[in-house]
């Protein structure tokens, strides 16, 4: 199996509404046609291999319900041989270390304890709560908090939803990581997974079904939805109001959850005290944070030349907060921001003060130690070897 196999394109039409709609390369009808053209044909579509930024927007676009997304991904994939070995670095979920086993070693005694309870399935109850990689790495908040004290918590350090194998265009390490997974998720019993991190969210809840063939036997919910439905139930409400103004950036991934998710975003913000502010491109037109663009030719350059087009959306819109609901955002976007006179704000942790939260260890206080491993694992972001990765030798 493969990314296109999701998809019977012999539906094309070849319309070429996927690459004159986005956001970012906005091709005319008879380049989009060209080069969508080359793509089914297994040949390199040198504009889309040289700007495409894989951020999913192109699937809300195709008339036919095809995931123009996979396709190029596929054929990005199938044009790299070879891949920086720094990538199965990032990939948790492997017998093998990597960034986020590294992090999790690195926490206190008490929060390693965390993260040992998590692993294992907790009493079968109507929500609970999954908690992803980055998650556990702010576990004591999780873990000590008023508003979430109710919900079960779950997240073996050693399980991931998939999403930066699937977004690096490794398929098969992706669908070991997901097996994985699945097997973990066979022991929770429940009728609700809330998930703390939007991606898992995203990555369980619609590409494991859309792309991967597999569903979970329980509903999947966002934590910014769960948030949404308790105050409107009356049973949350506003302890210390946010009281700023930020421009909402949405993570790549908002156009796969659809227009619900992306409203309950603005609602909430607007509850806890922020004054939403738009960017000229949002919901189905936002422009990614860069972070997937890597993914295209593995530059850093690709990044920033991204990160600056939204920086100056926000600049534009006369305000200098960014509201992020993403923590792949966050971690991409915070240790550049401060150069342009950015605030950026990790909305759940926000969130969760203005209910009445303590935040003791917010993300950003992860960022020296994140920038740690990575600088000492430099050396494998200029060695290239072949998918799929096997795992680092523990040293």
């Amino acid at each position: 199996m493969a990314y296109m196999d999701c998809c019977d394109w012999a539906k094309c039409t070849l319309c070429g509404e996927c690459l004159m709609k986005c956001p970012v390369m906005g091709m005319d009808e008879a380049e989009a046609k060209k080069e969508f053209g080359l793509l089914l044909k297994g040949e390199a579509a040198l504009r889309v291999f040289g700007e495409c930024t894989l951020c999913f927007r192109c699937n809300t676009y195709c008339p036919e319900g095809l995931r123009p997304y996979e396709l190029i991904l596929q054929r990005i994939s199938e044009s790299q041989p070879r891949k920086p070995a720094m990538l199965g670095y990032f990939i948790n979920g492997l017998p093998a270390p990597n960034l986020f086993q590294e992090m999790y070693a690195s926490l206190s005694f008490d929060e390693q304890q965390i993260i040992r309870r998590w692993s294992s399935a907790p009493e079968p109850a109507e929500d609970v709560l999954f908690v992803g990689c980055v998650g556990k790495t702010v576990c004591y908040d999780i873990e000590n908090s008023r508003v979430l004290q109710d919900l079960p918590k779950y997240g073996p350090s050693d399980v991931c939803c998939g999403e930066l194998a699937y977004r690096g265009g490794v398929w098969e390490n992706y669908s070991r990581v997901v097996e994985r997974l699945l097997a973990r998720l066979e022991k929770v019993q429940a009728e609700r997974l809330i998930c703390y991190c939007g991606s898992c969210y995203n990555f369980l809840g619609h590409i494991l079904p859309k792309v991967y063939g597999k569903s979970l036997p329980f509903r999947l919910v966002s934590l910014y939805q769960w948030l949404l439905e308790k105050v409107k139930g009356g049973e949350l409400e506003v302890k210390k109001p946010l009281g700023y103004r930020a421009a909402i950036h949405e993570s790549c991934y908002v156009s796969e959850l659809g227009h619900d998710f992306q409203e309950a975003l603005r609602e909430l913000y607007r509850i806890a005290g922020v004054e939403v502010m738009e960017l000229e491109h949002n919901r189905d037109e936002s422009l990614s944070c860069g972070a997937a663009s890597i993914a295209r030719r593995w530059s850093l350059f690709d990044l920033l030349r991204e990160q600056n087009k939204r920086y100056r959306e926000v600049k534009a819109s006369g305000n200098r907060d960014m509201a992020l609901n993403c923590p792949g955002c966050f971690l991409t976007l915070a240790p550049t921001s401060w150069l342009h006179g950015i605030r950026v704000h990790y909305m759940v942790e926000e969130l969760l003060r203005a209910f009445g939260d303590d935040i003791n260890t917010p993300l950003a206080r992860r960022l020296p130690r994140f920038a740690w491993l990575l600088t000492k694992r430099a050396p494998l972001a200029l060695k290239k070897i072949e998918p799929p990765f096997p795992g680092l030798q523990a040293r």
